[in-house]
């Protein structure tokens, strides 16, 4: 099986070795094992190997394994900004743990492969206006997923129900909401494309707060999913941002 795909989260088994899972356009995500060599080469590999690496992979698929072997991998979008930029870095890693946790049990889903593809190369080629990337991305994301609120439903005043994921007059039972000042964002980040987002301001601690309630938001609709370590290195970067 041939097949372009998004790396999530590589963890290295030993010296020699690493695991990754991988969203692939053809077979949804899909756990490897791949050999670093003990060459010069081992240094290109390993880079191969990163969150978020754009790679055209060949493989057996064998349905028994858990762990598939590539027969063959390499680079199919290098990029030129996303790792080496501290911002644009600290965001990959924050979206790359999000990814893996969010997509670890998708299936072959092109349309959602081809919407994080654009995505990402948006961003890699962005000179400005990105801070609020991330938000956008995975408020859009849960379309894909199935729990997207839908914007029309919100009027001034309403609650947002995180478990129902729906727009409501009246203040939930249970724990799981936004009061109408922030359940007023959810809409407005909806309604977002990758070229709206520039007029929006947003200082850290408000960037921050938006992306903890995202995350509690996929905690009530994506199975284990967990705290994620990464969000309070994001949340030290953009501390910085005004």
């Amino acid at each position: 099986m041939r097949s372009y795909g998004i790396v999530l989260h590589p963890l290295r088994f030993n010296d020699t070795q690493v695991i990754a899972d991988v969203f692939t356009e053809a077979a949804g995500t899909v756990s490897f094992i791949d050999r670093l060599p003990r060459s010069g080469r081992a240094g290109i590999k390993a880079s191969i190997w990163q969150p978020l690496s754009m790679v055209e992979i060949v493989w057996e698929h064998r349905p028994k394994l858990n762990l598939q072997r590539p027969r063959e991998i390499n680079l199919w979008h290098p990029w030129r900004q996303l790792p080496f930029e501290p911002a644009k870095a600290a965001m990959g890693l924050f979206l790359g743990e999000f990814l893996y946790r969010a997509l670890r049990h998708e299936q072959e889903n092109p349309p959602l492969f081809q919407y994080l593809v654009n995505a990402l190369r948006w961003l890699d080629e962005a000179q400005k206006g990105y801070a609020n990337f991330h938000i956008v991305l995975l408020l859009h994301l849960t379309r894909f997923l199935g729990f997207m609120p839908l914007a029309e439903d919100w009027h001034t005043g309403d609650f947002f129900d995180l478990q129902a994921a729906t727009f409501v007059q009246q203040r939930p039972l249970h724990p799981n909401y936004l009061e109408p000042e922030e359940a007023a964002l959810v809409p407005k980040f909806l309604r977002m494309d990758l070229r709206s987002m520039r007029p929006v301001g947003l200082n850290g601690e408000r960037r921050n707060r938006i992306l903890q309630l995202i995350t509690d938001f996929y905690r009530l609709h994506v199975p284990d999913f967990p705290e994620l370590r990464s969000l309070g290195i994001l949340a030290e970067v953009f501390a910085r941002e005004h």
